[in-house]
């Protein structure tokens, strides 16, 4: 599932070359095209699909598979081609030939170069260009079968491959690239000789090689996307401008879709860490929120507490002057009883007195009566009834009056 996300990703973000290499251009020509995607990784590039057929075939194979708009890295291993070192001489010592005649492609390493003349490449580059190729780079195949071949005895040897109607062989001897052809034919042991002539070999182990092409393929795409297609040593070939412009849309894509990707990478990580901060923060202060709720009925315990203690306190204070009144009031009267006055009953409700009692004479009634008028803390002293009773055999007044306390 991961995998074919990350294959959609780059098909649509142009995380891909299309690689074509041509054997052959006569009669429609013979090539192979394939699309290399770019693995994670140096080194991890794969194949996502290959077609061989002629070259018109594997043009409209790209454009089958939506790479109309696209440009190829094209692999010659059709132009013939000769390597040179710089313990052999520069490209201006070839006999016939004047330097602005003759293409040069630098190795990575810098140790040889590969030459052609220069109107072969062009005039293989326009047959390509025939059939709607954009050519983004055109890279001689010995170049590339170069990098593939182990170069580490000290000892001279040659390398030799015979495939689609050209004979190439590659000298090395102390580790390096020494000379290199490329001829039409098949006579491998003509070339052979020659060289050894050439180079005033006897004794030489000749060890064949053969070419991959999706090894090739690989190994373009790898250079192309560590040095860029401007940077990959190749022919001087005139580059396709739309395909240059198509190479720069889809890097502005990717700039975008990486630049969208940070945006919600950033905005998911700050949401993680604001999602983190407050549960953190609302377990450290779980403790103290019950803390505080608890405080809060404790005080809600309390005020429940002081109301009931404030009413209690309030019937007490109540209850204290009702009883303190009614001492007073009892006080009052108490001395103001004369001699001679007896008080048998005497209710008090709400400042208002009503008193019932004997008196042996009127005379002792009345006096009873003006002293209860000069009390300053009672009036509207008033003698209700009054009757000659005897009481134990003698004769007396029962007496009832009422008065009220000063407010």
């Amino acid at each position: 599932m991961a995998k074919s996300l990350r294959k959609m990703l780059d098909n649509v973000t142009g995380r891909f070359w299309w690689v074509l290499i041509v054997h052959d251009c006569a009669n429609s020509g013979s090539a192979q095209i394939m699309r290399v995607m770019r693995g994670r990784g140096a080194g991890r590039s794969f194949i996502d699909f290959s077609f061989a057929g002629t070259l018109e075939e594997c043009r409209g194979f790209q454009l089958k598979n939506g790479g109309g708009a696209d440009g190829v890295l094209l692999v010659d291993c059709v132009t013939p081609v000769k390597v040179v070192s710089d313990e052999v001489g520069s490209i201006a010592d070839f006999p016939g030939y004047k330097a602005e005649n003759l293409d040069s492609v630098e190795s990575i390493s810098g140790d040889f170069s590969v030459v052609a003349l220069k109107n072969a490449v062009e005039d293989f580059s326009a047959e390509v260009g025939k059939f709607g190729f954009k050519i983004l780079l055109h890279v001689p195949s010995l170049l590339v079968a170069a990098e593939l071949i182990s170069t580490s005895s000290e000892f001279p040897c040659v390398y030799t491959n015979c495939d689609g109607g050209f004979v190439r062989l590659l000298l090395s001897s102390n580790g390096k690239i020494v000379a290199g052809y490329k001829v039409v034919g098949d006579n491998v042991e003509q070339l052979k000789s020659f060289v050894c002539e050439r180079f005033f070999l006897k004794n030489v182990v000749e060890e064949p090689f053969s070419i991959q092409p999706e090894m090739f393929a690989k190994i373009v795409a790898e250079d192309a996307w560590v040095f860029r297609t401007d940077g990959v040593p190749a022919f001087h070939t005139a580059v396709d401008k739309s395909a240059i412009q198509r190479i720069r849309e889809a890097a502005f894509s990717r700039r975008v879709l990486k630049s969208c990707f940070v945006i919600a990478l950033l905005s998911l990580l700050t949401l993680v860490a604001f999602r983190v901060g407050t549960t953190v923060y609302m377990e450290r202060s779980e403790s103290k929120i019950q803390g505080f709720k608890a405080n809060v009925q404790k005080q809600k315990e309390l005020s429940l507490i002081l109301e009931k203690l404030e009413n209690e306190r309030a019937e007490s204070e109540s209850f204290l002057l009702h009883r303190s009144h009614v001492a007073t009031s009892l006080k009052n009267f108490s001395i103001n009883v004369t001699e001679n006055v007896w008080i048998t009953e005497w209710h008090i409700s709400k400042g208002s007195h009503s008193v019932q009692g004997y008196a042996i004479s009127p005379e002792d009634l009345s006096g009873f009566l003006s002293v209860l008028e000069k009390e300053r803390n009672l009036v509207n002293v008033r003698l209700k009834t009054t009757e000659k009773t005897t009481w134990k055999n003698h004769q007396v007044i029962r007496f009832s009056l009422s008065a009220e306390d000063v407010r």
